[in-house]
Protein backbone atom coordinates (compact mmCIF):
# COMPACT_ATOMS: atom_id res chain seq x y z
CA UNK A 1 0.00 0.00 0.00
CA UNK A 2 1.49 3.47 -1.02
CA UNK A 3 0.44 6.49 1.40
CA UNK A 4 0.55 10.14 0.14
CA UNK A 5 1.59 12.75 3.04
CA UNK A 6 0.34 15.73 1.93
CA UNK A 7 1.23 17.53 5.26
CA UNK A 8 5.07 17.17 4.82
CA UNK A 9 5.76 21.08 6.54
CA UNK A 10 5.12 23.09 9.59
CA UNK A 11 2.99 24.96 7.93
CA UNK A 12 0.30 22.57 6.16
CA UNK A 13 0.28 20.47 9.61
CA UNK A 14 -0.77 23.61 11.13
CA UNK A 15 -3.25 24.20 8.51
CA UNK A 16 -4.82 20.61 8.87
CA UNK A 17 -5.01 20.97 12.76
CA UNK A 18 -7.19 24.10 11.74
CA UNK A 19 -9.39 22.54 9.07
CA UNK A 20 -9.86 19.51 11.83
CA UNK A 21 -10.64 22.03 14.79
CA UNK A 22 -13.34 23.80 12.72
CA UNK A 23 -14.87 20.66 12.34
CA UNK A 24 -14.90 19.75 15.38
CA UNK A 25 -16.85 23.14 16.23
CA UNK A 26 -18.98 22.78 13.20
CA UNK A 27 -19.57 19.55 14.37
CA UNK A 28 -19.82 18.58 17.29
CA UNK A 29 -21.37 15.28 17.06
CA UNK A 30 -17.94 13.55 15.86
CA UNK A 31 -17.16 12.03 12.39
CA UNK A 32 -20.27 10.93 10.67
CA UNK A 33 -22.66 12.54 13.54
CA UNK A 34 -23.91 14.64 10.61
CA UNK A 35 -24.71 12.46 7.11
CA UNK A 36 -26.57 14.78 4.41
CA UNK A 37 -26.75 13.84 1.12
CA UNK A 38 -28.34 16.58 -1.04
CA UNK A 39 -29.38 14.05 -3.77
CA UNK A 40 -30.66 11.54 -1.74
CA UNK A 41 -32.40 13.49 0.95
CA UNK A 42 -35.91 15.36 1.06
CA UNK A 43 -36.16 16.45 5.03
CA UNK A 44 -36.42 20.17 5.61
CA UNK A 45 -34.49 19.90 8.49
CA UNK A 46 -31.79 18.27 6.99
CA UNK A 47 -31.55 20.90 4.23
CA UNK A 48 -31.38 23.77 6.49
CA UNK A 49 -28.68 22.53 8.47
CA UNK A 50 -26.48 20.80 5.81
CA UNK A 51 -26.82 24.66 4.00
CA UNK A 52 -26.20 26.02 7.48
CA UNK A 53 -23.01 24.02 7.82
CA UNK A 54 -21.47 24.97 4.10
CA UNK A 55 -22.35 28.01 5.00
CA UNK A 56 -19.86 28.32 7.65
CA UNK A 57 -17.41 26.67 5.24
CA UNK A 58 -18.24 29.63 2.78
CA UNK A 59 -17.79 32.03 5.92
CA UNK A 60 -14.03 30.75 6.03
CA UNK A 61 -13.63 31.41 3.04
CA UNK A 62 -12.94 27.88 1.95
CA UNK A 63 -15.59 27.02 -0.62
CA UNK A 64 -13.38 29.44 -2.68
CA UNK A 65 -10.35 28.18 -1.56
CA UNK A 66 -8.15 28.40 -4.55
CA UNK A 67 -10.21 31.35 -6.65
CA UNK A 68 -8.38 34.33 -7.39
CA UNK A 69 -9.12 36.87 -4.89
CA UNK A 70 -11.08 39.17 -7.38
CA UNK A 71 -13.58 36.31 -7.52
CA UNK A 72 -14.01 35.65 -3.78
CA UNK A 73 -11.66 32.99 -3.32
CA UNK A 74 -8.07 32.96 -1.29
CA UNK A 75 -6.17 32.24 -3.93
CA UNK A 76 -4.53 29.06 -1.21
CA UNK A 77 -2.28 26.54 -2.76
CA UNK A 78 -3.79 23.15 -4.39
CA UNK A 79 -1.85 20.46 -1.65
CA UNK A 80 -4.08 22.40 1.07
CA UNK A 81 -7.41 22.03 -1.12
CA UNK A 82 -6.22 18.48 -0.85
CA UNK A 83 -5.48 18.55 2.69
CA UNK A 84 -8.94 20.33 3.36
CA UNK A 85 -10.67 17.74 1.05
CA UNK A 86 -9.36 15.02 2.92
CA UNK A 87 -9.97 15.91 6.31
CA UNK A 88 -13.61 16.58 5.39
CA UNK A 89 -14.22 12.91 3.87
CA UNK A 90 -12.23 11.49 7.00
CA UNK A 91 -14.83 13.36 9.00
CA UNK A 92 -17.80 12.25 7.03
CA UNK A 93 -18.80 15.84 6.81
CA UNK A 94 -21.63 16.40 4.06
CA UNK A 95 -20.65 16.76 0.92
CA UNK A 96 -21.25 20.34 -0.79
CA UNK A 97 -24.00 20.14 -3.57
CA UNK A 98 -21.44 19.31 -6.36
CA UNK A 99 -23.57 20.98 -9.21
CA UNK A 100 -22.67 24.72 -7.98
CA UNK A 101 -18.84 24.01 -7.70
CA UNK A 102 -19.23 22.64 -11.92
CA UNK A 103 -21.39 25.82 -12.87
CA UNK A 104 -18.10 27.96 -10.58
CA UNK A 105 -15.43 25.77 -12.79
CA UNK A 106 -17.55 26.97 -15.80
CA UNK A 107 -18.22 30.20 -15.09
CA UNK A 108 -14.15 31.15 -13.73
CA UNK A 109 -13.45 29.43 -17.30
CA UNK A 110 -15.83 31.09 -19.84
CA UNK A 111 -17.53 33.88 -18.01
CA UNK A 112 -17.55 37.51 -18.15
CA UNK A 113 -16.15 39.38 -15.51
CA UNK A 114 -19.97 40.86 -15.15
CA UNK A 115 -20.93 37.35 -14.84
CA UNK A 116 -17.84 36.29 -12.44
CA UNK A 117 -18.88 38.86 -10.14
CA UNK A 118 -22.65 38.81 -10.20
CA UNK A 119 -22.69 34.50 -9.60
CA UNK A 120 -19.76 33.85 -7.88
CA UNK A 121 -20.35 34.69 -4.51
CA UNK A 122 -23.73 33.05 -4.05
CA UNK A 123 -21.59 29.86 -4.54
CA UNK A 124 -18.84 30.84 -2.74
CA UNK A 125 -21.16 31.60 -0.04
CA UNK A 126 -23.58 28.77 -0.22
CA UNK A 127 -26.20 31.32 -0.30
CA UNK A 128 -27.71 30.02 -4.60
CA UNK A 129 -27.61 26.59 -5.39
CA UNK A 130 -27.43 25.65 -8.75
CA UNK A 131 -29.04 22.89 -10.80
CA UNK A 132 -27.84 21.45 -13.94
CA UNK A 133 -30.05 21.03 -17.15
CA UNK A 134 -28.10 18.95 -19.21
CA UNK A 135 -29.93 15.50 -19.51
CA UNK A 136 -33.09 15.09 -21.42
CA UNK A 137 -35.61 12.43 -21.49
CA UNK A 138 -33.92 10.88 -25.10
CA UNK A 139 -30.35 12.34 -24.51
CA UNK A 140 -28.50 10.91 -21.60
CA UNK A 141 -24.99 10.41 -21.61
CA UNK A 142 -25.02 11.06 -25.17
CA UNK A 143 -25.69 15.19 -25.06
CA UNK A 144 -25.35 15.66 -28.93
CA UNK A 145 -28.32 14.42 -29.22
CA UNK A 146 -30.07 17.22 -26.66
CA UNK A 147 -33.82 18.69 -28.32
CA UNK A 148 -34.35 21.76 -26.43
CA UNK A 149 -33.77 24.90 -28.57
CA UNK A 150 -32.78 28.31 -27.79
CA UNK A 151 -33.42 31.31 -30.31
CA UNK A 152 -32.51 34.97 -29.98
CA UNK A 153 -35.54 37.53 -29.90
CA UNK A 154 -33.80 41.04 -29.59
CA UNK A 155 -32.03 41.43 -26.09
CA UNK A 156 -33.18 37.83 -25.09
CA UNK A 157 -32.65 34.20 -26.01
CA UNK A 158 -35.96 32.10 -25.66
CA UNK A 159 -35.84 28.15 -24.53
CA UNK A 160 -38.03 25.69 -25.30
CA UNK A 161 -37.82 22.30 -24.15
CA UNK A 162 -37.26 19.43 -21.24
CA UNK A 163 -34.44 18.00 -19.19
CA UNK A 164 -34.57 15.50 -16.94
CA UNK A 165 -32.71 14.29 -13.83
CA UNK A 166 -32.34 17.87 -12.19
CA UNK A 167 -30.83 16.51 -9.21
CA UNK A 168 -32.31 18.77 -6.35
CA UNK A 169 -33.49 21.39 -8.71
CA UNK A 170 -36.41 22.12 -6.73
CA UNK A 171 -34.13 23.30 -4.19
CA UNK A 172 -32.23 25.89 -6.13
CA UNK A 173 -32.16 29.31 -7.80
CA UNK A 174 -30.25 29.22 -10.66
CA UNK A 175 -29.80 26.37 -13.40
CA UNK A 176 -26.56 26.29 -15.63
CA UNK A 177 -29.03 24.97 -18.80
CA UNK A 178 -27.19 23.79 -22.46
CA UNK A 179 -29.55 24.14 -25.66
CA UNK A 180 -29.29 24.28 -29.08
CA UNK A 181 -28.81 27.16 -31.40
CA UNK A 182 -27.81 26.32 -34.42
CA UNK A 183 -29.78 23.49 -36.05
CA UNK A 184 -27.39 23.78 -39.38
CA UNK A 185 -24.18 22.27 -38.16
CA UNK A 186 -23.12 19.46 -37.11
CA UNK A 187 -25.41 17.93 -34.14
CA UNK A 188 -22.76 18.56 -31.57
CA UNK A 189 -21.27 21.55 -32.88
CA UNK A 190 -25.21 24.22 -32.31
CA UNK A 191 -25.30 23.71 -28.75
CA UNK A 192 -24.48 26.92 -26.52
CA UNK A 193 -24.38 27.61 -22.56
CA UNK A 194 -27.22 29.77 -20.47
CA UNK A 195 -27.33 30.47 -17.24
CA UNK A 196 -31.30 30.91 -16.11
CA UNK A 197 -33.08 31.88 -13.30
CA UNK A 198 -35.45 29.20 -11.85
CA UNK A 199 -38.06 31.89 -10.91
CA UNK A 200 -38.34 32.57 -14.82
CA UNK A 201 -42.14 32.62 -16.28
CA UNK A 202 -42.38 29.77 -18.63
CA UNK A 203 -40.48 26.83 -15.86
CA UNK A 204 -41.93 24.29 -14.57
CA UNK A 205 -41.16 20.85 -12.50
CA UNK A 206 -42.58 17.48 -11.77
CA UNK A 207 -40.88 15.36 -9.68
CA UNK A 208 -38.48 12.27 -10.20
CA UNK A 209 -37.93 10.65 -6.81
CA UNK A 210 -34.82 8.12 -7.00
CA UNK A 211 -34.10 4.77 -5.22
CA UNK A 212 -32.28 6.03 -1.83
CA UNK A 213 -35.23 8.30 -1.10
CA UNK A 214 -34.18 11.88 -2.81
CA UNK A 215 -35.89 13.79 -5.47
CA UNK A 216 -34.94 14.53 -8.94
CA UNK A 217 -36.82 16.74 -11.42
CA UNK A 218 -38.34 16.64 -14.83
CA UNK A 219 -37.81 20.75 -15.85
CA UNK A 220 -39.94 22.09 -18.87
CA UNK A 221 -38.92 25.19 -20.70
CA UNK A 222 -42.11 26.91 -22.43
CA UNK A 223 -40.73 29.92 -23.98
CA UNK A 224 -38.21 30.98 -21.17
CA UNK A 225 -36.93 34.33 -21.87
CA UNK A 226 -33.17 34.70 -21.05
CA UNK A 227 -31.40 37.96 -21.19
CA UNK A 228 -28.51 38.07 -23.96
CA UNK A 229 -25.84 38.11 -21.14
CA UNK A 230 -26.64 35.40 -19.58
CA UNK A 231 -25.01 33.14 -22.50
CA UNK A 232 -21.98 31.36 -21.12
CA UNK A 233 -19.08 31.02 -23.18
CA UNK A 234 -20.16 32.28 -26.29
CA UNK A 235 -22.81 31.01 -29.03
CA UNK A 236 -22.48 27.38 -30.07
CA UNK A 237 -19.53 26.56 -27.88
CA UNK A 238 -20.89 24.70 -25.30
CA UNK A 239 -20.09 21.27 -26.43
CA UNK A 240 -16.04 21.76 -26.14
CA UNK A 241 -16.69 24.43 -23.81
CA UNK A 242 -18.83 23.25 -21.17
CA UNK A 243 -19.12 19.43 -21.87
CA UNK A 244 -15.47 18.72 -21.99
CA UNK A 245 -14.42 21.71 -20.55
CA UNK A 246 -11.91 22.86 -22.97
CA UNK A 247 -9.88 26.01 -23.58
CA UNK A 248 -10.32 28.91 -21.71
CA UNK A 249 -8.52 30.29 -18.81
CA UNK A 250 -7.86 27.84 -15.52
CA UNK A 251 -8.26 30.40 -12.85
CA UNK A 252 -8.88 27.85 -9.94
CA UNK A 253 -5.77 27.01 -9.78
CA UNK A 254 -6.66 23.69 -7.08
CA UNK A 255 -6.39 20.94 -9.17
CA UNK A 256 -8.52 17.36 -8.48
CA UNK A 257 -9.29 16.08 -5.54
CA UNK A 258 -10.85 13.62 -3.51
CA UNK A 259 -14.28 12.96 -4.57
CA UNK A 260 -16.35 12.45 -1.31
CA UNK A 261 -18.30 9.61 -2.30
CA UNK A 262 -15.23 7.46 -3.34
CA UNK A 263 -13.64 7.96 0.10
CA UNK A 264 -16.86 7.11 1.87
CA UNK A 265 -17.40 4.05 0.00
CA UNK A 266 -13.88 3.00 1.33
CA UNK A 267 -14.96 3.78 4.64
CA UNK A 268 -18.32 1.68 4.57
CA UNK A 269 -15.56 -1.37 3.31
CA UNK A 270 -13.55 -1.35 6.15
CA UNK A 271 -16.53 -1.28 8.13
CA UNK A 272 -17.85 -4.23 6.84
CA UNK A 273 -14.64 -5.93 7.07
CA UNK A 274 -14.49 -5.53 10.53
CA UNK A 275 -18.62 -6.58 10.75
CA UNK A 276 -16.88 -9.62 9.19
CA UNK A 277 -14.04 -10.23 11.50
CA UNK A 278 -16.79 -9.85 14.56
CA UNK A 279 -19.63 -11.49 13.39
CA UNK A 280 -20.02 -15.23 13.91
CA UNK A 281 -21.53 -17.64 10.50
CA UNK A 282 -22.23 -21.08 11.88
CA UNK A 283 -19.66 -21.01 14.51
CA UNK A 284 -16.93 -19.51 12.99
CA UNK A 285 -16.32 -15.55 11.81
CA UNK A 286 -17.36 -14.59 8.69
CA UNK A 287 -13.90 -13.46 7.42
CA UNK A 288 -12.23 -17.01 8.10
CA UNK A 289 -15.22 -18.46 5.25
CA UNK A 290 -12.70 -18.50 2.22
CA UNK A 291 -15.09 -17.36 -0.05
CA UNK A 292 -16.10 -14.33 1.73
CA UNK A 293 -11.93 -13.58 1.99
CA UNK A 294 -11.74 -13.74 -1.99
CA UNK A 295 -14.91 -11.31 -2.02
CA UNK A 296 -13.18 -8.99 0.45
CA UNK A 297 -10.06 -8.79 -1.24
CA UNK A 298 -11.18 -8.17 -4.54
CA UNK A 299 -12.78 -5.01 -3.36
CA UNK A 300 -10.29 -3.96 -1.23
CA UNK A 301 -7.96 -4.08 -4.01
CA UNK A 302 -10.46 -2.11 -6.38
CA UNK A 303 -10.37 0.69 -3.24
CA UNK A 304 -6.78 0.81 -3.64
CA UNK A 305 -6.87 1.39 -7.69
CA UNK A 306 -9.23 3.90 -6.93
CA UNK A 307 -7.21 5.43 -4.41
CA UNK A 308 -3.97 5.62 -6.79
CA UNK A 309 -5.76 6.77 -9.26
CA UNK A 310 -6.50 10.09 -7.14
CA UNK A 311 -2.76 10.16 -6.66
CA UNK A 312 -2.15 9.89 -10.08
CA UNK A 313 -4.61 12.53 -11.65
CA UNK A 314 -3.49 15.15 -8.47
CA UNK A 315 0.56 13.98 -9.45
CA UNK A 316 -0.53 14.85 -13.29
CA UNK A 317 -2.06 18.01 -12.43
CA UNK A 318 1.29 19.28 -10.25
CA UNK A 319 3.10 18.27 -13.21
CA UNK A 320 1.25 20.08 -15.56
CA UNK A 321 1.44 17.22 -18.10
CA UNK A 322 0.01 18.68 -20.99
CA UNK A 323 0.28 14.84 -23.14
CA UNK A 324 -3.58 13.81 -24.36
CA UNK A 325 -3.86 11.29 -22.47
CA UNK A 326 -3.34 13.65 -19.18
CA UNK A 327 -6.34 15.90 -20.13
CA UNK A 328 -7.91 12.73 -20.05
CA UNK A 329 -7.30 10.98 -17.04
CA UNK A 330 -9.71 11.78 -14.82
CA UNK A 331 -12.37 9.98 -16.87
CA UNK A 332 -9.99 6.60 -16.31
CA UNK A 333 -10.48 7.21 -12.50
CA UNK A 334 -14.19 8.25 -12.85
CA UNK A 335 -14.72 5.08 -15.16
CA UNK A 336 -13.20 2.70 -12.67
CA UNK A 337 -15.36 4.29 -9.36
CA UNK A 338 -18.31 3.85 -11.40
CA UNK A 339 -18.11 0.32 -12.12
CA UNK A 340 -16.74 -0.18 -9.13
CA UNK A 341 -19.61 1.11 -6.50
CA UNK A 342 -22.48 -0.96 -8.41
CA UNK A 343 -20.40 -4.07 -7.92
CA UNK A 344 -19.00 -3.55 -4.44
CA UNK A 345 -22.59 -2.53 -3.24
CA UNK A 346 -23.64 -5.74 -4.48
CA UNK A 347 -20.87 -7.82 -3.25
CA UNK A 348 -21.57 -6.92 0.27
CA UNK A 349 -25.37 -7.09 0.00
CA UNK A 350 -24.59 -10.77 -0.33
CA UNK A 351 -22.01 -10.99 2.13
CA UNK A 352 -24.13 -9.78 4.81
CA UNK A 353 -27.60 -11.52 3.32
CA UNK A 354 -31.22 -10.46 3.86
CA UNK A 355 -30.51 -8.78 7.39
CA UNK A 356 -28.54 -5.96 5.66
CA UNK A 357 -32.09 -5.03 4.13
CA UNK A 358 -32.97 -3.90 8.02
CA UNK A 359 -32.63 -0.19 8.56
CA UNK A 360 -32.82 -0.46 12.54
CA UNK A 361 -33.39 -2.41 15.87
CA UNK A 362 -30.48 -4.81 17.20
CA UNK A 363 -30.61 -7.05 14.57
CA UNK A 364 -29.73 -4.57 11.77
CA UNK A 365 -26.22 -4.81 10.40
CA UNK A 366 -23.98 -1.79 10.15
CA UNK A 367 -27.11 0.71 10.86
CA UNK A 368 -28.48 -0.52 7.53
CA UNK A 369 -25.39 1.38 5.71
CA UNK A 370 -25.01 -1.42 3.42
CA UNK A 371 -28.59 -1.29 2.03
CA UNK A 372 -28.31 1.99 1.73
CA UNK A 373 -25.50 2.29 -0.64
CA UNK A 374 -26.91 -0.27 -2.84
CA UNK A 375 -29.54 2.22 -3.58
CA UNK A 376 -27.58 5.21 -3.82
CA UNK A 377 -25.30 3.01 -6.56
CA UNK A 378 -27.95 4.07 -9.43
CA UNK A 379 -26.25 7.53 -8.73
CA UNK A 380 -23.08 6.56 -10.72
CA UNK A 381 -24.54 7.56 -13.96
CA UNK A 382 -24.15 11.33 -12.94
CA UNK A 383 -21.87 13.18 -15.34
CA UNK A 384 -21.81 10.13 -17.85
CA UNK A 385 -21.93 6.74 -17.73
CA UNK A 386 -18.37 4.78 -17.93
CA UNK A 387 -19.26 3.66 -21.14
CA UNK A 388 -19.21 7.18 -21.76
CA UNK A 389 -16.23 8.07 -19.83
CA UNK A 390 -14.58 4.71 -22.05
CA UNK A 391 -15.49 6.67 -25.26
CA UNK A 392 -13.96 9.66 -24.05
CA UNK A 393 -10.74 7.56 -23.12
CA UNK A 394 -10.23 5.81 -26.36
CA UNK A 395 -10.68 9.13 -28.81
CA UNK A 396 -9.27 12.04 -26.78
CA UNK A 397 -7.05 9.79 -24.10
CA UNK A 398 -5.66 7.46 -27.14
CA UNK A 399 -6.30 8.84 -30.57
CA UNK A 400 -8.66 6.16 -31.18
CA UNK A 401 -11.49 6.46 -33.97
CA UNK A 402 -15.22 6.22 -32.29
Amino acid sequence: MIDFVADDTPQLKAWRGEVRRFLEEALPGGPGSFRWDYDYNEDPEQWAKGLEFWRKVGRKGWVALTWPREYYGQERTPIEKWILAEEFCQYDAPAYPVIGLAVADHILRHGTHEQRKRHLKGIAEATIMWGEGFTEPGSGSDLATLTTRAHRDGAHWVINGQKTFGTAAHQCQWMCVLARTNQEVARHAGISCFLVPLDSKGISMTPLHNLAGGRQNHTFFDNVRVPAENLLGGENQAWAKIWFRMGGEQLDRGGPHIYDWSYRIMTMLNRCVRYCKETQRDGKPLSADPIVRQQLAELLLGAEGIRMLWYDNYGRFVAQSASRFGEAARHMEQTVYKEYWPKMTQTLMEIVGPIAQLQGGKWAALAGDVEYFYRTAFGNHAGGTSQLKRMVLATRGLGLPR
